[in-house]
């Protein structure tokens, strides 16, 4: 065995054989050095090559002190002694995060040591043992040295430059990178690409990755994962091994690896942990080669109860009216990766599939589904969405499921199948409830057919939860206040960031919707072909809740934080609104409508800032807003409750 770990990632990695390393180890004690730096000097590996193997063997970005300037303000956030201790050092800023550098960016306690001591998210990074000494050394003599001179200002003595800090000599003893070193998992390139594959899809499988992104670039081969609806960085390879990795994920996929010119798609089915998982890869052509993405799906993972959802129950209310009533048109909607699938199958879980004919058809068939006939799309044979619906209608079906509306003839056929008699769901993309229908209307499916079949319309969004193990609260400050629109709230909540969360701040998600039924006011603006804004406007005067409401509210319970929120939900709020008294769409910015000179805000009585009539309060001056559209709270949630009604659409609270 070897007690050193960088020695024991070369030789378990095949970097270096074990005698060899054992010597080298020998070597760099008798000297009181690092093993890096004895590897260095006898060109057995570059920096580059030695800072990409500690990027994939941890999956962790890499980073050069000697080549990063770093940021002398975070050296007063994290002591001398703390850094030393840990051997850590602050690299710079992400945002609200902090980038640390490591040796092993898995080390718990040195990452809860500096998220505490920062009070902030940390972004580990890997750094080379002898330059994170080194750097300490000298950037935190340095910061000594400017004190000392602030403190002593006629002190005009030059500071002596420190013995142990590299010298140019130092610097010149690297090598060239050899790429054919990095990643050699064996004695030949297909073995290496094998064991190379089957870590990333171990890896991706233990951290809940969805996706795998494997993307070539001109000098090197980049691995990113998916992990809660945003990409990271995994790993780092060499392009040398690009067309090899290449290759054998097209190898198990059942793709053509002759064919490098045009899209593939595959399928794959590996087993984790006693469960199986499903690999949908897909390949497209790219300036420097085939990128692939890799889709994991548990087929063993168990449907989600409807109850399960999350959904509040004002939107809860309007789902069950769907699943009662045995026909009509009703859509799911929302951007790629929102859950819109998961929902229309607890939907179809919750239907009494025994004394129901319930049919399918889906682009891919993401999971099997007990006492349902599932059908998958096959356009190369002539199988469409649109073509397999009318095959549908002659099947007898009860129920049907179609996986996405694409054209003018899958919505026809579907509001015609709706209008028969039949119950339709499908799923369809736009950024929220009220843009569906134009959206259908655009595809070419006439006004009259989309009023009479379509009976609501769900929008979903994913949030990232906070993790639990780091989530820390905190007093927002006034743009956040600004955001949520709730100018008395003393504390909020966001993620350190751990290990548990991968130094995210952020473990799971959950979704937040809006529901907008068809009432009669909006069968009329169907048939007129009024805007989204127009249709928008006239839900939420039938009661339909946004769901930025339901956002803001996820995160004034601590559920997730402001940043999520506002990257996730708020980011597609529209800049327009509609005048209430003339239906022309303005800005939301305006205080006056320009053609009918309606009052779209009142002003502040204290700086005459424009104000939302719901507001209580003026974010710009903080004083108390006096309306007759003042806010009633719920008193068990205290959320805003407008209108009138008997229970909160939050929490479902009994209203006094």
């Amino acid at each position: 065995m070897i007690d050193d770990p960088l020695g024991q990632i070369l030789v378990e990695r095949q970097f270096l054989p074990l005698g060899d390393c054992r010597d080298l180890l020998a070597t760099a004690r008798s000297e009181d050095r690092f093993l890096e730096e004895i590897l260095i000097r006898e060109r057995n590996f570059s920096r580059p090559a030695l800072l990409k193997i500690l990027e994939n063997e941890y999956f962790c970005p890499a980073v050069d002190l000697e080549e990063t300037p770093g940021d002398p303000a975070l050296l007063s956030i994290i002591p001398r002694r703390v850094a030393t201790r840990h051997l850590v050092f602050p690299v710079g800023t992400d945002g609200p995060a902090m980038k640390v550098a490591f040796f092993n960016p898995t080390d718990a306690k040195a990452s809860a040591a500096i998220s505490q001591i920062a009070s902030r998210t940390v972004t580990p990074l890997v750094a080379l043992r002898n330059d994170l000494r080194d750097t300490i050394k000298r950037r935190y003599d340095d910061l000594e040295r400017e004190l000392s001179a602030s403190a002593h200002p006629d002190d005009g003595k030059p500071e002596q430059t420190p013995t142990d800090r590299p010298t140019p000599t130092d610097r010149s003893m690297q090598v060239e990178e050899r790429p054919d070193v990095l990643l050699s998992f064996g004695k030949e390139d297909d073995q290496s690409a094998t064991a190379l594959v089957d870590k990333l899809v171990d890896e991706a499988y233990k951290r809940g990755t969805t996706d795998v992104h494997i993307e070539p670039k001109e000098h090197e081969l980049v691995v990113r994962f998916r992990l809660d609806g945003v990409l990271c960085r995994a790993a780092t390879l060499p392009a040398s091994l690009a067309a090899s990795v290449v290759s054998r994920i097209k190898i198990l996929g059942g793709m053509d690896i002759a064919e490098r010119r045009m899209p593939q798609d595959g399928r794959h089915t590996v087993k984790k942990e006693d469960q199986l998982l499903d690999l949908r890869i897909s390949s497209v052509p790219s300036q420097f080669g085939e990128k692939i993405v890799i889709r994991l799906l548990s087929k063993s993972k168990g449907l989600l109860e409807l109850d399960n959802l999350g959904m509040p129950p004002a939107v809860r209310e309007g789902f069950a009216d769907l699943l009662r009533n045995p026909q009509g048109f009703y859509l799911v909607t929302g951007p790629t990766g929102s859950g819109k699938t998961t929902t229309l199958y607890a939907a179809l879980n919750a239907l009494d599939c025994e004394s129901v004919n319930v049919m399918t058809l889906e682009d891919p068939i993401e999971y099997s589904l007990p006492r349902i006939t599932q059908i998958q799309v096959r356009e190369d044979i002539g199988l469409t969405f649109a073509s397999g619906l009318r095959s549908f209608l002659r099947q007898d079906p009860d129920v049907i499921l179609i996986g996405e509306i694409r054209d003018a003839a899958t919505v026809e056929i579907a509001c015609r199948a709706a209008l028969t008699g039949h119950k339709v769901f499908s799923t369809i993309h736009t950024n929220d409830a009220a843009q569906a229908i134009p959206r259908l209307v655009d595809m070419g499916a006439p006004p009259y057919l989309v009023a009479a079949t379509l009976k609501g319309v769900l929008a979903q969004r994913l949030i990232r939860r906070l993790c639990p193990d780091c989530k820390e609260a905190y007093t927002p400050n006034q743009s956040e206040l600004a955001v949520l629109g709730y100018p008395k709230i003393d504390e909020l909540h966001r993620g350190r960031g751990c290990t548990t969360c991968s130094g995210t701040g952020f473990k799971g998600r959950s979704a937040v919707y809006e529901y907008l039924p068809v009432s009669d006011n909006i069968i009329k603006l169907i048939v007129e072909r009024a805007s989204s804004f127009a249709i928008h406007h006239a839900a939420r005067q039938n009661g339909m809740i946004p769901m930025s409401e339901f956002a803001k509210r996820a995160a004034l319970a601590g559920t997730t934080s402001v940043a999520e929120i506002q990257r996730a939900v708020l980011a597609d709020e529209g800049r327009e609104q509609l005048c209430v008294h003339c239906s022309q769409v303005v800005s939301l910015d305006f205080a006056v409508c320009p053609f009918c000179q309606h009052v779209l805000k009142e002003k502040c009585t204290g700086c005459e800032h424009p104000l939302d009539p719901t507001w209580e309060a003026c974010p710009n001056c903080g004083l108390e807003v006096e309306s007759e559209l003042r806010k009633a709270y719920c008193p068990h949630c205290q959320a805003p409750i407008t209108g009138q009604r008997d229970s909160c659409p939050f929490c479902g609270g009994d209203l006094e």
